[in-house]
């Protein structure tokens, strides 16, 4: 793996002591503060708000389009009671965003009827045969959660049966919108406001923020004596969403998610909690990696291997010993479900060897796996397994469904549009749907083969013109912020303004460094696969860092010198506070590239 160090944004001299100054802070840290803004002129008025922005920063809801037909059409149904449905996802976006606006309308005295697709029999989106379902039970106003952007023919349906829908996605529309009452999704054409990057509950906490804005305007709190719902917490659900969906974290999503993070530290959800508690962790001490992978593998567990329902009866209930038991349901479901991916996996990742040895570049720029017998619930996590292992896009396809056509799972890298890839082969797809870096699909069994080849072939295509020196393959490499040549630079001071530029993600990534010439004293292996690894430096500073994975990749001995691509960070674990390296890669110290 190569270490390549970013060219950031050159400044003034002028503006980074200014920098420096205000903040009590190296040369190098002011670089890197001001770099991460991408933007070619900034201030000290960006710098603040980036470090200090808050929930009064969020962007006006209204600015949506949409959003107003959307808010007046909801508040007529919460004055008049009728009868509201929830239609979500049965992803993590779309359980919490339901269980989100469920929460909301509850607290208005409406009861809303919750829909979710099953994963197995009915599939991703909204279907014909769930709105007539809605619409039997005397629907009248219905809204997606992280869906409904591309159904058009469902939504004509719905308006047949006399059934309004308000629309809250987030996924790329297609150049018809569906003919819904108000459509809620900022990847439209037509918007021209700076929302451009929430997850489905996000979209849907806005219109949470207009409605509530709207009633207050119409005095309807006073008239009914309801208090106004406490909008600040449903943060913790927003937050949980936004890290799981793999949104960026960046402008409005950093601030939701920051805010969110403080709500599950200190108050969360009931279900949350409960969850929390099964999981070993504890309040105080979460962050974006305990969402992304202790509590977003389990809520989603649930819409995996059976139904999205016990999930959401987990955030939505009030009932300590109903939400014990919903956790307990989850933690033993994401046991199963780590069983079923390791061997899926396992079998992909043979499949995948084979596959590249001896293929031609433009054959091996992408991967697409099959099998007949993969369960559908866990092979977007394999898909994303594969594009780390092997750095390069990946799809992977089971034909175990009812109908036997293949649905597959794709998962790209950063700087390629999966949805616009597989607009270039559509011809040989029953259909597709996502984002630039995550997509689903559907197959035919025969065009297999045929969309193996073609779909690598437009990779290649795609990363020869973005990547010539990589001669249209994904080179894999770590990305270095700030080279370090002093141990003196690691204090808890630097520690205290990194932490200022959480939470990190996607799109606002840990800053990688290049740490130099320190010494391998011990190693110890944990759990079979991470690695815990004793260095000093050469002013004979002791230091400890943890690799996580690193097993497969240490190949060092005990007193050699060596170099760190890593993330200072503080260890808080039973009130140490001292500050440990996360290391992402360790390379000898005499390696140029």
């Amino acid at each position: 793996m190569s270490w390549q160090t970013k060219n950031l944004f050159s400044f003034s001299d002028e503006l980074l002591s200014s920098v420096q100054k205000k903040w009590n802070i190296p040369q190098w840290l002011a670089q890197l503060l001001l770099s991460r803004l991408g933007l070619e002129n900034p201030s000290l008025a960006h710098i603040d708000q980036y470090l200090q922005s808050s929930l009064k920063d969020l962007p006006d809801p209204f600015l949506l389009p949409d959003m107003d037909q959307a808010s007046e059409r909801l508040c007529q149904a919460i004055v008049e009671q009728e009868k509201i449905g929830i239609y979500g996802d049965y992803d993590v976006d779309g359980t919490v965003g339901s269980a989100l606006f469920y929460r909301f309308l509850r607290a208005l005295r409406i009861e809303p009827v919750v829909y979710q697709p099953d994963r197995h029999t009915e599939g991703y989106g909204v279907n014909k045969n769930a709105i007539r379902k809605l619409a039997e039970q005397g629907i009248q106003l219905l809204i997606t959660i992280d869906c409904g952007i591309t159904n058009i023919e469902e939504v004509e349906l719905s308006n047949e049966l006399g059934m309004d829908v308000i629309i809250c996605d987030h996924h790329e529309p297609k150049e018809i919108l569906p003919p819904a009452y108000a459509v809620l999704d900022h990847k439209r054409k037509d918007n021209d406001s700076n929302i451009d990057s929430l997850s489905g509950a996000g979209v849907g906490f806005y219109l949470a923020i207009a409605t509530r804005s709207m009633l207050r305007d119409i005095g309807f709190f006073e008239e009914n004596e309801i208090a106004e719902p406490n909008l600040t917490a449903l943060l913790d659900l927003v937050a949980i969403a936004a890290v799981a969906d793999l949104v960026p974290l960046i402008g409005e999503n950093r601030i939701l998610v920051k805010a969110g993070l403080d709500r599950l530290n200190k108050d969360p959800n009931l279900g949350i909690r409960e969850l929390l508690n099964v999981s070993g962790c504890k309040l105080g001490e979460l962050g974006t990696y305990h969402i992304g992978f202790i509590l977003g593998p389990r809520i989603n567990a649930s819409g995996r291997l059976g139904t999205a329902n016990a999930a959401l009866k987990l955030l939505i209930t009030d009932k300590l010993d109903e939400a014990k038991k919903l956790a307990e349901k989850l933690n033993q479901l994401n046991s199963e479900r780590i069983d079923l991916q390791s061997q899926v996996a396992s079998e992909a990742i043979e499949q995948a060897e084979g596959y590249l040895k001896d293929r031609a570049d433009n054959e091996a720029a992408a991967l697409v796996v099959y099998s007949d017998h993969w369960h559908e619930g866990v092979i977007g996590i394999v898909a994303s397994r594969l594009v780390e292992k092997f750095g390069r896009p990946a799809i992977v396809i089971t034909f175990d469904t009812k109908d036997k056509n293949g649905k597959g799972s794709v998962r790209g890298i950063s700087g390629l549009d999966m949805t616009e890839l597989l607009q270039e082969n559509a011809s040989l797809l029953m259909g597709f749907g996502g984002h630039k870096v995550a997509a689903g699909l559907s197959i035919m069994r025969e065009n297999i083969e045929n969309f193996q080849k073609a779909f690598s072939e437009s990779v290649y295509r795609k990363a020869l013109s973005l990547f010539p020196e990589g001669h249209g393959l994904i080179k894999r490499e770590i990305s270095i912020d700030v080279n370090l040549t002093s141990d003196t630079e690691i204090s808890h001071e630097m520690i205290k303004v990194l932490e200022k530029m959480a939470p990190f993600g996607m799109g606002n990534p840990e800053p990688v460094f290049r740490i130099s010439g320190w010494k391998i004293n011990g190693v110890k292996t944990l759990k079979e696969r991470h690695l815990k690894i004793q260095l000093s430096s050469a002013q004979n500073r002791s230091m400890e860092g943890f690799w996580a994975n690193g097993v497969d990749s240490y190949a060092f001995t005990e007193g050699e010198s060596v170099d760190l691509a890593c993330f200072p960070q503080l260890n808080t674990f039973r009130n140490l506070n001292r500050i440990e390296f996360k290391i992402k890669d360790i390379r000898s110290a005499n390696e140029t590239t």
